[in-house]
């Protein structure tokens, strides 16, 4: 399509930068079609990407909003390191200091806990098959992409772009959960995800993919008839008073470890209820509450944290 094309030329850098700020301009005034998120997101896959090479299957990738999170945790690192305790591994991608919202990153979370976040595609497909998780910077594994930060930065505001880079799945993953906030969009991105086999939409905290404790999450399958409404209380999870971090990386990163050491806390909730959910959208656990209990059990039995070790070795 045209804007494909203009794509294309932006990110080969032969567009111009009056032609750069009209496309995004554009897009910002047109709105997120279905159409254009998988145009986009196949053009990158297919011309723009390196893939991350791997023989793990099945394979989940944790399409999580790469500028990250402002007001509440991110437990995404602690969510991955569960689910590959729990034997399904999990490919994680990002950027720092993206806009709108320059939040707090699974990259930023996971360099404070000791986790190199500067691997190649290569060398992230080899932890992958090595720990069962594995990030990859777009910075490594997109470059042309993230060498658009300062263009959007300029822009300042939200374009579909923020949707796409979720999309990309660098590893080719069989399954995919995507967080994403707006409602009005949620058939957009239902059309767009990349998952090859099965993919979810998790309406999560900040648009990300994790579930609190205490209100209600919508999910939503590939399907109309696949949407599910999921209710902590029903599944005995109290609602706590949620930590709310300080707008640093090390404070996230503190969360995320308390968690993966089990212990008593409200991240730990949000970690447990995501995992079991994620386990049992996929099979990999019969229903939530198996999952959750698997969930717990690879946190008290220090499968989790074991990982973590590895990764930050």
């Amino acid at each position: 399509t045209e804007a494909c094309d203009a794509l294309d030329r932006i990110l080969g850098g032969s567009a111009t930068e009056a032609q750069t700020g009209a496309f995004l301009i554009a897009q910002r005034v047109k709105g997120e079609c279905a159409a254009e998120i998988s145009g986009f997101a196949d053009a990158v896959r297919q011309r723009w990407m390196e893939p991350v090479p791997h023989s793990v299957s099945p394979l989940l990738d944790l399409a999580v909003p790469y500028d990250g999170k402002e007001r509440t945790a991110q437990l995404v690192p602690a969510v991955a390191l569960t689910l590959a305790a729990c034997g399904l591994p999990v490919m994680l991608h990002g950027d720092e200091h993206v806009p709108t919202k320059a939040g707090v990153t699974i990259g930023a979370v996971l360099g404070q806990l000791g986790v190199a976040t500067d691997l190649s595609p290569a060398e992230a497909g080899f932890r992958l098959e090595a720990d069962g998780v594995a990030y990859c910077s777009a910075a490594r594994f997109m470059p042309a992409w993230h060498d658009l930060l300062p263009t959007r930065w300029e822009f300042g505001l939200r374009t579909v772009l923020n949707t796409v880079e979720k999309l990309v799945n660098p590893a080719n993953a069989d399954w995919q959960v995507t967080g994403f906030y707006h409602t009005k969009y949620i058939d957009h991105v239902r059309a767009a995800q990349t998952g090859g086999q099965a993919s979810w939409i998790v309406q999560g905290e900040e648009g990300s993919v994790e579930m609190r404790s205490g209100r209600k999450t919508r999910i939503y399958g590939q399907s109309v008839d696949e949407s599910v409404v999921l209710d902590p209380a029903a599944l005995g999870f109290a609602e706590r008073v949620a930590v709310e971090p300080d707008p640093d990386p090390a404070a996230h990163a503190a969360l995320n470890g308390q968690a993966v050491n089990d212990e008593d806390c409200s991240a730990r909730d949000q970690v447990a209820l995501t995992t079991g959910v994620i386990l049992s959208l996929f099979g990999s656990a019969p229903d939530i509450p198996s999952g959750i209990e698997a969930a717990r059990l690879a946190l008290a039995s220090g499968r989790a944290n074991a990982i973590l070790q590895s990764m930050s070795s």
